[in-house]
């Protein structure tokens, strides 16, 4: 079973791919909640952050396993090239891996009963999920949108569960300011989620957005979603005690959405373009990073 859970691993959890991305959301997913917390206004990573970015990437390998074992029928037509779909794994593996997983990353936050609460929530929460769609069929595959609005409450946790994070480091409770946070960090996601879902022309069976609410409209929630983010944190981390002007850097990385919206629209591209659309939501939470660290130094 280790060898196939390794193949698994290689084909659907690239390490070279999801480590950078797990490390830049727990370090920035964090870091934001420090950003426009009125009572912080920056902060330095610590240990905390080192154990929310291990518990990130194991309850990240532990939903994309969810989702092949959810998408399995789909993914045996349309995507045969996936470790589950071809066999490589099965789902009884997949299965053994999500609970040892489990148990690895509540016992990683046991010491900080606060965020275990949190983190043990957005566990329970998805494994209900997937649970009533694959013994009641619901919501179906095709119902992009239902999805996403049952799906996107995870997301939310998960930014939840590091701000759970550094609100145990810092002694603190939560606020309404601090919460913001959790808000700008999955309007990021959100470019990302509708931007690789935006096409004028759907391939055969293809799950995508455009589908339901056309091109121009995917492409429309994708840029919004980016410049909600982007404004939402100015205009919430104006009351910390940390000098304001840091929070500016935050406006770099809307170069990415804005130029991918002009290419796709003006040059008629059959698909919006994904690397700039990763790009933004990684170069956001760098950026909210290098804004904590700089605010933090500042005030000292």
């Amino acid at each position: 079973m280790t060898g196939r859970l390794l193949r698994y691993v290689a084909g659907s959890f690239p390490p070279s791919a999801y480590v950078p991305y797990a490390l830049l959301w727990a370090f920035g997913g964090t870091a934001v909640g420090a950003v426009v917390d009125d009572r912080i206004g920056g902060a330095l990573p610590d240990v905390g952050v080192l154990v929310s970015a291990l518990t990130l990437l194991v309850t990240l390998l532990m939903m994309r396993a969810l989702d092949d074992i959810r998408d399995l029928p789909y993914d045996r037509t349309h995507n045969p090239e996936r470790p589950l779909a071809r066999g490589a794994v099965r789902v009884r593996d997949l299965y053994v891996m999500i609970a040892a997983g489990t148990v690895l990353v509540l016992a990683l936050n046991a010491w900080r009963w606060p965020v275990l609460l949190v983190l043990a929530g957005q566990l329970g929460y998805a494994f209900v999920l997937v649970g009533v769609e694959l013994r009641r069929g619901w919501p179906a595959g095709d119902a992009m949108l239902l999805g996403f609005v049952l799906n996107f409450p995870v997301q939310l946790m998960i930014n939840a569960f590091l701000y759970a994070g550094l609100l145990h480091s810092v002694g603190l409770g939560p606020s309404w300011s601090g919460a913001v946070g959790i808000v700008v960090s999955a309007l990021a996601f959100l470019h990302l989620e509708f931007a690789r879902k935006t096409t004028r022309a759907p391939r055969p069976g293809e799950r995508t957005y455009s589908a339901r609410i056309g091109a121009n409209g995917t492409a429309g929630v994708a840029v919004g979603a980016a410049l909600a983010s982007v404004l939402l944190l100015l205009v919430v981390a104006r009351g910390g005690p940390a000098p304001y002007w840091p929070v500016w850097l935050a406006v770099l990385p809307l170069a990415l959405p804005l130029l991918a919206g002009r290419r796709f629209h003006t040059d008629r591209l059959t698909r919006w373009p994904y690397g700039p659309a990763a790009m933004f939501l990684l170069s956001s939470f760098a950026g909210y990073q290098i804004i904590s660290i700089v605010q933090e130094v500042a005030t000292r």
